[in-house]
C-alpha cells in the first residue's frame, strides 16, 4: 500500500473546478494557501484556455483539512473523498487534475481505483449469484 509523502502530506492542496461536464479535483503542492490558490488559478486557466475570473473553482483544502474531514481507515485515502452518508463514503474524486509529479499521490489514486473496481466486480457478482451482499 502506498504511503503519501512527508512533502505532500505537508503541502498537498485540493480545490474542485466546476467544468460544463462534472467536477475536477485538482491537487497541487504549495508553501501557503494563499501560494496554492493562485497556482489553481494560473494553471487551470492555461490547461482549459478559460480566463482566471470566469473559472468556477472552490473548496481549497489543505492535506490535513481533508484528512480531518474524511472518514476512511486509511488516511491518506482521505483526501481523494468527496461525499459521505453518515461513516461511509459515497463519492471519490473521479476526475482528478494532477498540477504535481509527486509519484506517491498518483500511486494513491491507482490503487483506490483498483480497489473500488474491485469491490464493483465482487458486488456484480455477488448480484449475479443471488447474493444480497
Amino acid at each position: 500500500m502506498t504511503v503519501l509523502s512527508k512533502t505532500c502530506r505537508e503541502k498537498l492542496y485540493r480545490m474542485m473546478w466546476q467544468t460544463p461536464d462534472a467536477v475536477v479535483d485538482a491537487f497541487a503542492l504549495s508553501a501557503t494557501r494563499a501560494r496554492a490558490r493562485r497556482l489553481f488559478h494560473a494553471a487551470i486557466s492555461i490547461v482549459s484556455g478559460i480566463h482566471e475570473d470566469e473559472l468556477e473553482l472552490f473548496n481549497l483544502e489543505s492535506y490535513s483539512e481533508l484528512v480531518g474531514a474524511g472518514v476512511s481507515e486509511d488516511e491518506d485515502s482521505r483526501v481523494f473523498e468527496t461525499a459521505w452518508k453518515g461513516g461511509e463514503v459515497t463519492g471519490w474524486t473521479a476526475r482528478p487534475l494532477f498540477l504535481t509529479v509527486d509519484q506517491t499521490l498518483i500511486a494513491k489514486w491507482s490503487e483506490l481505483q483498483a480497489d473500488l473496481a474491485a469491490q464493483q466486480a465482487r458486488s456484480a457478482i455477488a448480484r449475479a449469484s443471488g447474493r444480497t451482499s
